[in-house]
């Protein structure tokens, strides 16, 4: 049977990669130089912060699911949904 309660938490693991890698790769202000190296000089948020930033956003949204179910929650069907309410 399909668990989408374990697909949806990897794909919050996913996202939290997803988001440290790109915002510390292309963050605002950012250019590539005609070498290929990446000149963050002008950006006006150090790519550390964005990183940072996007990255506990995606570490909170985990931190209340495992508050919610716990450790075991993260990997659990989860129940039918009451489509009579």
């Amino acid at each position: 049977m399909f668990n989408s309660n374990l697909v949806h938490n990897l794909i919050n693991v996913a996202i939290i990669l997803v988001a440290a890698i790109t915002a510390g790769l292309s963050a605002y202000g950012c250019v590539t130089l005609p070498t290929g190296a990446l000149d963050c000089s002008a950006s006006t948020i150090p790519p550390a912060w964005s990183g940072g930033i996007i990255t506990a956003l995606g570490m909170l949204k985990m931190a209340i699911n495992i508050s919610r179910d716990g450790i075991a929650g993260l990997i659990k069907p989860q129940p039918p949904v009451d489509k009579g309410q």
